[in-house]
Parts: C-alpha cells; structure tokens; sequence
C-alpha cells in the first residue's frame, strides 16, 4: 500500500506543477465565476436558473475533462520518455501498482476540483437568484418546475415491433397476390422491418389537422395532492424543421369517475377505490376554453390538477390539432408530451448530476493512462480525442430520425455497430435534467455505469495495463 500511496502523491504534485493543468485551472476558474454571474437568459426567474445551470454544468464537465484526458496522457508517457519508470520498475513495485496509482491520483485531484466547481456554482446560483428582483408568481413557479426534482412518467407506447411484424406480413402477402417477387431472404426481411418500425413511429408522432391523439400513463402516485405538470414540445409540417411557427390547439384531460354504482355510499372516488368495489372510466375536460396558441419548437409545460389521477395511478390527456394553416403537428416521443410529479428536493438533483460527471471523469483519466500506457504522449492524445468524437459522431448517425439512400444507410449501421464498443460522451450529458428540474434516478445512473465503466471502459483499462507490463521500456528513446 505504500508505493501506491507513494505514487498517488506524486502524480499530485507533479499534476499541480504541469502548465497546461495549470492554464485549465485558470479556466475552469473564469467559468463557474463568469458564467453564473454575467448570464440573465430570457430575462424571467426560470430563465436565469436554467441557463445559467446548464451552461456552467457543461462547462466545468468539458474542461475536467480535457484536463482529465491531458494528465492521463502526460502523466504515463512522462516517466517512460524521461526514464524515471526504469528506476520505479527496478524496486519491488509492479508496473500495475504504478498504473492503478497514477490513475486514482489523477481521478482524485479531479474529483477534488470537481467538487468545488460544483459547491461553487450552486451558491453563486442560489444567491444571484435570491438577489433578482423577480414577482412573486416567477419564484413560486421556479419553486415547482426548476428548483425540484420531479419524477418523469412517460406515456404508454403500443408495441411497434408487433404492429410493424404484421404490416411487413400483410405487404408481402399482398406483394404476392399482384404476383410481384418478394425477396424473402433474411437480410432482405430485417431491413424491410426496420423501414417500416420507422415509418410506423413516425406515423404515430404524427396529428392531422382537426384530429386528436391520446396518450395514458401509468404508475403514477395515488396519494399526491400536489402539483402535477404536463411537459411537451410539437413541431409544425415536421419534426426537428427551422421553419417552426405559432400553432393552435386544445388540450384535454381526463377526469377520472366511478364507472358503476357502489353497494356502500363514499364520500369520494378514492375512498371507493380502496375498498375495491368501484371501476372507473376518464370524462374528458378541455384545459381551456378553446384553442389555444402554442409555439412549436419549444418546450411548454401545463400545471394540472392532481385529481386527475385515477385511484389506480393512471391519468389520460389528449391533444387536438386546430392548426390556422391546417397543417400536421409532430410530437417526438422523446420530447413528450409526458407527466413530471415532485419526488425530491434539488439539492439532491444537483449532486446526482455531480456523480454523473464524475463518473465521465473517471473514464477520461482511464482512457488517457490506457492510450498513453503503449503511445508517445501526442499520439495518445490524438487516439482518445478522436476515440471521443468517434462515439458523438456515433450517437448521431445511429439516432437518425430520417434515411433515404445507401449512404445514410450505412452511416446508420455504422453507427450502432460503433456504440457496442465505444463511449459517446452525450450519455453523460445530464445538465437538461437539473436545469428543467427531472429527477435523475439511480436506475439512470446505474445504468451509465454498467453500460459504460464496466463493459466498455474497463476491458479497455486491463488492455492498458497488460500493455504497460508488456512493454519493453529499453526501446523507448528519447530525442
């Protein structure tokens, strides 16, 4: 244990003294004092703390990681070009302990700065915000929709794979009876399938003017009294377009009553639930008077009444397209519209965020120790940077919402083929969730780890290592 410990310090001290570590202490520092002090936003409560939260997060994230990446690099491919490992190896002490050794030391100095980046913008936040002269009505809404933690509810999605299994069945039956040829290979199949998965999402994101779509959640708590919120964003003639506009439409929500009479008399819905005689069915309520206008492109949130949720925790809204220029209206699933109920406080929002991007860090350190374990410090940098955008560049192609051509075919394929191995970076983006005050749960955070640390991070931290014992350290020369 001690010529880890040993080791831990010195990649300390020797971090502390490198320039580049140096000049992005500097920045880091102009960033969670800048940033949460200069932004206004839009000008409204919300506005300020969202921006102002979500900017400095990703920034404080982008540049430990950069420094992450740099001390990795510098710190393995330092001792092998200056041959100071010869001297380390040639005592009792594995190349193992020194790789393990610098990494946790790296990842501590950086989990160090991490945490004081983080306590610091959260008071220069909460102070600027409480120094605002906002109303009343802006603080009680910043109180319920961005300084919470609200648990999102999605809603129920029919199952896509079983109707576009029985649209491919039915195109190809009929494809027979005109007598045209099917390739029935395979190959051919899948891709068929997938064609019409996605044209059968698509087909149901959409609203055709003066038509009305439902949607029903499920799970949701029986017993809270408090605010209920219906986030979601619509987009006009299509999905992701710049040409977005105001739209009108009607939202409606169903009130949940007892759908045959009780032998016994009770006082209210829920007290018939609990005794387990009472069914209920959903009376549609318009939330408006009429058609209300929306922007399209943008996220809205609507506050609802608790009531209606059903006693068994289910709640139904609609939407009806009255758009002046009869035009479709998109919701993307992702986008919502979905429910937001308070499940904590933000603090603990905050911090959960915070492990998130420690989490990144981690990798960060570890790729830039793996890459410099066998590489010159330059090509090492190179290989994680371009490892990094790799996966970005993945997500993208992968999570393309239209594909016409061979080419964006390929870049489709490609691109879930790069994501079984490869980290991409947007999955530890998790600033929207504080800054629009959804609850980060520990399955989220759970699952990043296992998906990302475990099973693609750390096979590639043991390739490191092995290659750091395997290395002949007699070859390497100083120019």
């Amino acid at each position: 244990m001690g010529p880890f410990l040993g080791i831990v310090k010195l990649t300390i001290k020797t971090a502390l003294r490198s320039n580049v570590f140096q000049l992005l202490l500097l920045v880091l520092l102009f960033c969670i004092t800048f940033i949460p002090t200069t932004i206004a936003g839009d000008g409204t409560a919300q506005g300020y703390i969202q921006v102002s939260l979500k900017y400095s997060l990703a920034a404080i994230g982008f540049i430990l990681s950069l420094s992450s990446i740099w001390l990795g690099c510098f710190m393995m491919s330092r001792d092998t070009e200056t041959y100071q490992i010869h001297m380390v190896v040639s005592k009792s002490v594995s190349r193992t302990t020194v790789w393990l050794g610098k990494w946790f030391g790296i990842v501590l100095i950086h989990l160090s700065l991490l945490l004081l980046s983080a306590a610091t913008i959260y008071f220069i936040v909460s102070y600027q915000y409480h120094r605002q002269d906002f109303s009343e009505k802006e603080r009680v809404r910043i109180q319920n929709e961005v300084m919470v933690a609200r648990r999102v509810y999605y809603p129920k999605m029919p199952n896509m794979d079983n109707i576009a299994k029985q649209e491919l069945t039915r195109r190809v039956e009929m494809n027979k009876k005109i007598g045209k040829e099917v390739d029935e290979s395979s190959a051919s199949m899948n891709k068929m399938l997938q064609d019409i998965k996605r044209e059968v999402i698509g087909n149901y994101s959409q609203i055709p003017f003066n038509s009305m779509r439902e949607w029903s959640y499920e799970g949701l708590p029986i017993n809270y009294d408090g605010p209920v919120f219906l986030r979601f964003r619509l987009y006009v003639n299509k999905i992701g377009g710049n040409d977005q506009r105001l739209s009108n439409g009607l939202w409606v929500a169903g009130f949940p009553v007892p759908e045959e009479a009780n032998s016994e008399p009770a006082k209210n819905v829920f007290e018939q639930k609990s005794a387990g005689k009472q069914k209920y069915k959903f009376v549609p309520q318009a939330l408006s008077n009429g058609p209300e206008q929306i922007m399209t492109g943008e996220f809205h949130e609507r506050v609802l009444d608790s009531r209606f949720i059903s006693p068994d925790g289910m709640m139904l809204t609609a939407f009806q397209n009255f758009d002046p220029q009869r035009a479709q209206l998109f919701f993307q699933p992702a986008d919502g519209p979905k429910i937001l109920i308070s499940a904590s406080n933000f603090t603990d929002n905050y911090f959960r965020a915070v492990l998130v991007l420690f989490l990144q860090l981690i990798i960060m350190a570890g790729l830039g120790c793996a890459a410099a374990s066998v590489l010159s410090m330059p090509m090492a940098i190179f290989v994680v940077i371009s490892y990094v955008i790799a996966g970005s560049f993945s997500i993208i192609l992968s999570g393309s919402s239209y594909i016409s051509g061979v080419a964006d075919h390929i870049g489709y394929y490609m691109g879930n083929i790069l994501l079984l191995v490869i980290i991409p970076m947007q999955a530890f983006e998790i600033t929207h969730f504080v800054s629009g005050g959804e609850l980060i749960e520990f399955k989220l955070i759970g699952t990043i780890f296992l998906k990302y640390f475990i099973l693609r991070a750390l096979p590639l931290f043991i390739l490191g290592i092995w290659l750091y014992n395997r290395r002949e350290m007699g070859l390497v020369i100083r120019k």
